[in-house]
């Protein structure tokens, strides 16, 4: 067992330094500590306060690894940070982002993914993500009927999310339990990856499963929520989301021509409970597998193949 010296810099509030999906990840084979002077690995985000931590290291030996849970590119070549209007990101030596792509410096690990409860770890609601997506919840999946139509629980009004909300609405209520289009009188407490939006989303025939932005591979945990609590996910984001999850699974809005032939079909499954079950009862993952490439251990592969060698 080796001693692998860590630290984590210029991550969102809420992070864990010592709980979390890299340090439980590394920890299955090695023995992890946090050396905030001199790591052997440094991950840093996509520094959200500005603060760029990550500067003090620019000149120290460690391997520099940039995770992103955004729509963003690693920064590999460029020497100094490249500036966002949001975000600021730092050069890198390898990467755990969305992207399909070849080069070898990324590994791709979709923010869905650090969702799931991998290693079991004892529950900590202050660590973020909260990890509450049991690997049994995706596959022994709640089919009860449900006895609420459709929720969208979202704070902000990027990409098509009110487009779609709208377009269904034309057909019957939708109740909006986040701060974007509230219409409930109150609005679901907590971050959104803790358990009162898994409890809120489990009454629900629908659940609206919009990303902020259109990119192939950019799926994130708007979808795996619902799919573990039975709820349909009407999805609109990745056009590459089949390879992650199982077609049969989710509505995939891009499949239709119009958000009025959307709202047609959405009408149809709604007035079908057999056709509303077949939703529910379907693998998550394409061949009831989970991808071989997001594994904790395929990642744990890359580490040592590429990172800790």
């Amino acid at each position: 067992m080796k001693t692998i010296k860590v630290n984590f810099v210029d991550f969102w509030p809420n992070f864990n330094k010592i709980d979390n999906y890299f340090f439980n990840l590394l920890s299955q084979k090695h023995k992890v500590t946090i050396d905030e002077n001199n790591p052997d690995l440094l991950f840093f985000s996509v520094d959200y306060a500005k603060q760029r931590e990550r500067n003090r290291y620019i000149n120290h030996s460690c391997k520099k690894i940039f995770y992103t849970g955004e729509n963003v590119r690693p920064n590999f070549d460029f020497g100094g940070s490249i500036e966002d209007p949001r975000y600021s990101i730092g050069k890198c030596d390898y990467a755990f982002t969305f992207d399909h792509t070849l080069d070898p410096r990324n590994f791709r690990l979709p923010l869905w993914v650090l969702f799931i409860d991998w290693f079991e770890a004892p529950h900590n609601d202050n660590r973020d993500p909260s990890c509450l997506i049991s690997l049994e919840s995706l596959f022994n999946r709640n089919a009860d009927p449900k006895n609420k139509f459709c929720n969208f629980v979202f704070s902000n009004s990027t990409g098509e999310r009110l487009n779609i909300l709208d377009s269904i609405q034309s057909y019957k209520h939708v109740d909006c339990a986040g701060r974007l289009r509230n219409n409930m009188g109150i609005s679901i407490p907590g971050r959104a990856d803790q358990q009162h939006k898994i409890d809120f989303l489990k009454d629900y025939k629908f659940t609206i499963a919009a990303e902020n932005s259109f990119y192939d591979g950019y799926t994130t945990e708007k979808i795996i929520h619902p799919l573990s609590v039975g709820s349909i996910p009407i999805y609109w984001g990745s056009s590459t989301v089949e390879a992650d999850f199982n077609k049969d699974c989710f509505i995939d809005a891009s499949d239709f021509f119009s958000f009025k032939d959307l709202v047609s079909y959405v009408k149809m499954v709604d007035y079908d409970d057999a056709l509303a079950a077949q939703y529910q009862e379907a693998s998550v993952f394409p061949n009831n597998e989970i991808p071989d490439s997001v594994r904790p251990e395929s990642v744990l592969k890359f580490f040592e193949e590429n990172i800790l060698c």
